[in-house]
Order: C-alpha cells, then sequence, then structure tokens
C-alpha cells in the first residue's frame, strides 16, 4: 500500500513539474529569451529580397558555409568544441530527400538535372548577415541565416545549429546564450549624426547701411554782442562771476575763457 502511495505522488509531480526530470532548462523560457534577443528578419516570398529588416548579426568564427538562393539545398553547419562544422548540404534534406529529388528531376537521358547552382560560400568572422528563425529543437537550437548580395549580387542562406551538450537535457538559458554568443552578436547601429547648427543668415542690407554717420555739432563759439542768456544757453552757468563798474565778467575756469559784458552784451572774449 505504502509503494503504491510512493509511486502515486511520483507520478504526479512528475507530470506538474516535467522539467524536474532530465532538463536543467527550460525550451519555451530559451525560445523566448531567444527572440527577445535578436529580431527575426522576413523576406520577400521568393527570398529575393527583405520585406521588414531584423537584426544584422556579426560572425565570430570561420567557415560557415551557406548555399546560393537559386541551389536546391541549403547548407547545414553545426558549432560544436568552439568551430563550426558542417552536415552538408544533404543534411538540410536527410540523404533521402536528396535522392528523391534527384529522381524526380531526371531529364530525358536519365541524367539528373538537380539545380546545384554556384558552390557555397563559405564565410569567414567579422562577415554579417540577417537571421530568418531561431528554433530552439529538442536537442539544440538552429538559426536560418541569409546574406546580402555579393558582388555578383547572390544572396545566400543556410542553417547554423548548437547542439545542446547533453542531447538529453536542455541547457540553462544563460548557458545557451552565452555559447551563441560565440559566434553570433547583433551588430549595434551607429548612432544616428547630432544635426548640424546653422547659425541664421544675416540680415539683408539696406539703403542706410553704407551712409555715413552724421558729423558731430558744431562746437558753441561766444561772439561779440551775445546776450548773457544766449552765452549760458551754450555754455552754461561760470564758475566765476565778478562785477567791476558797468562790466560784468563771466569767467569758464574749464574752457579758459573770460566773457565781458556791458549793458548786458557780450563786449569781448579773452
Amino acid at each position: 500500500m505504502k509503494r503504491a502511495i510512493c509511486l502515486f505522488f511520483s507520478a504526479l509531480l512528475a507530470s506538474a513539474l516535467p522539467w524536474a526530470y532530465g532538463q536543467a532548462g527550460n525550451p519555451a523560457d530559451l525560445q523566448q529569451k531567444l527572440n527577445a534577443a535578436f529580431k527575426i528578419t522576413t523576406t520577400t516570398a521568393n527570398m529575393a529580397d527583405i520585406a521588414a529588416a531584423g537584426d544584422v548579426v556579426e560572425l565570430h568564427k570561420d567557415g560557415m558555409r551557406l548555399s546560393a538562393l537559386n541551389t536546391v539545398l541549403t547548407e547545414s553547419n553545426i558549432y560544436k568544441d568552439g568551430k563550426i562544422g558542417g552536415g552538408g548540404a544533404k543534411r538540410a534534406w536527410g540523404s533521402l530527400g536528396t535522392l528523391m529529388l534527384q529522381a524526380a528531376t531526371m531529364d530525358d537521358s536519365g541524367q539528373s538535372a538537380i539545380a546545384t547552382g554556384p558552390p557555397p560560400r563559405i564565410l569567414a568572422a567579422g562577415d554579417k548577415c540577417w537571421i530568418l528563425s531561431i528554433t530552439v529543437q529538442k536537442d539544440g537550437v538552429q538559426f536560418k541565416l541569409y546574406t546580402d548580395p555579393d558582388d555578383s549580387g547572390v544572396r545566400h542562406r543556410g542553417d547554423l545549429k548548437f547542439p545542446f551538450p547533453n542531447k538529453k537535457q536542455v541547457p540553462t538559458t544563460d548557458a545557451m546564450l552565452a555559447t551563441i554568443a560565440e559566434v553570433l552578436t547583433v551588430v549595434q547601429p551607429e548612432p544616428a549624426p547630432e544635426p548640424e547648427v546653422v547659425a541664421p543668415p544675416p540680415p539683408p542690407p539696406t539703403q542706410y547701411d553704407n551712409l555715413a554717420p552724421p558729423p558731430p555739432p558744431p562746437a558753441p563759439v561766444v561772439t561779440v554782442g551775445e546776450s548773457r542768456t544766449q552765452v549760458i544757453t551754450d555754455f552754461g552757468q561760470p564758475q566765476k562771476k565778478s562785477v567791476v563798474g558797468a562790466k560784468t565778467l563771466y569767467i569758464y575756469t574749464d574752457s579758459k575763457m573770460k566773457v565781458t559784458f556791458v549793458n548786458g552784451k557780450v563786449s569781448s572774449i579773452d
């Protein structure tokens, strides 16, 4: 009876916590983190061009093989032990699939008419490409990659798989992301240049710009016959005054001038 109860609760726990048995990570969580870390690119229906651009990733390892778009098979690459190796183009379809495709494309002479197209393009560290899909599989993570046109105008595509170290166990999300970062990292876009500050243009010239400034008014002078009021208007009140008989003297020490008035009119200037 006790054994039956233990088996029942063990089965219940296993069904409630599926990741507690044989798995260190959660595939759904890993897929979510990958979708957040890499923005997927979508292409046109014939894959000839990009319909919606995602992230550009830079390759940090040599040796990844990609097939031209006009070839039948897709190159399959595997990252293991720090190196990118090839499963070869046949692994994209499987040996049986390749044979069936060849048989379906026989020409009248019985020769295979399978379109091979250009040879694979081999990427090196520093090359860049787009990501068409990321899939968490039962034994690893697979990226489908896609390039810009080469010098001949040909785009290439291929698969890159990151197998789990233990095929029966999903690694932790952080461990898998660290492994992928050894090969692929997102290229950060360059910051937009700051707008150039342009000084406002000078105001348009007017008809008065080239005119000379008016000359200063002439200095006041005292002439014989002027009244005391006129002298005071031009020079202000004198610093000293004196009366000698019928004569009145205005002395301007700042101007070093002495004005003599007789009967209220200027008679002399010294």
